[in-house]
């Protein structure tokens, strides 16, 4: 008589595939074409300075500032802090500090008033000229995009370190010729705003 053999369901299995070296093997796979697909993006030497030899001046008009609009509500804080302050002065008999209250009021509102004037920005393979003034691109390290809800800025940041930044403005449309002018002579850090510059958005000054 033959005997049946039952194979034993809690013994491991010969030869079942170990699916963790294909995962790991596809993974390789998808890393190795994204860093392909990186390094075809990149611009060679050679390219780069080709570019840079066929470069031409790019110009466009901006705004010389943002100018946030301010209602009847934004003056009426205005007012309200200039109050306090000079009460708090009459209080303590700071009669000069009454005189340095209202002209800074005064000024406040003057240039809140003031409307920006329109520029005539150029870059050139040599440098960037505002309103007919150029800085060289030697003069400056690195720039940085700020986004805005109505116009782009892009802050020059010197060599010098104590040097302001040099802001320049500019619309969606230019976006993509001026950051790839400024990308040939110069690398791009983006930064987040600075306290001033929160401030002043906060304030819409």
């Amino acid at each position: 008589m033959s005997e049946e053999v039952r194979s034993d369901p809690t013994a491991p299995s010969e030869a079942e595939p170990e699916p963790q070296a294909e995962e790991f093997q596809e993974e390789y796979v998808d890393a190795a074409e994204a860093e392909e697909a990186d390094s075809e993006g990149e611009l060679t030497p050679e390219e780069f300075d080709e570019l840079r030899a066929n470069e031409v001046a790019y110009s466009w008009q901006a705004s010389e500032y943002v100018h946030h609009h301010k209602g009847k509500g934004w003056y009426a804080a205005l007012l309200g802090i200039v109050v306090v302050l000079i009460g708090g002065a009459v209080l303590l008999h700071y009669w000069l500090e009454i005189v340095a209250f209202l002209v800074m009021g005064a000024a406040v509102v003057v240039y809140a008033r003031k409307p920006p004037r329109t520029l005539m920005y150029e870059l050139t393979p040599k440098g960037i000229r505002v309103d007919g003034k150029e800085s060289l691109y030697e003069q400056f390290r690195s720039f940085s995009v700020l986004a805005d809800e109505e116009w782009h800025s892009i802050d020059l940041i010197p060599v010098k370190r104590f040097s302001p930044p040099l802001s320049v403005l500019f619309d969606t449309d230019d976006f993509d010729q001026i950051v790839g002018h400024l990308e040939l002579h110069l690398s791009r850090e983006d930064q987040p705003p600075d306290v001033v510059d929160r401030l002043s958005r906060y304030l819409r000054f």
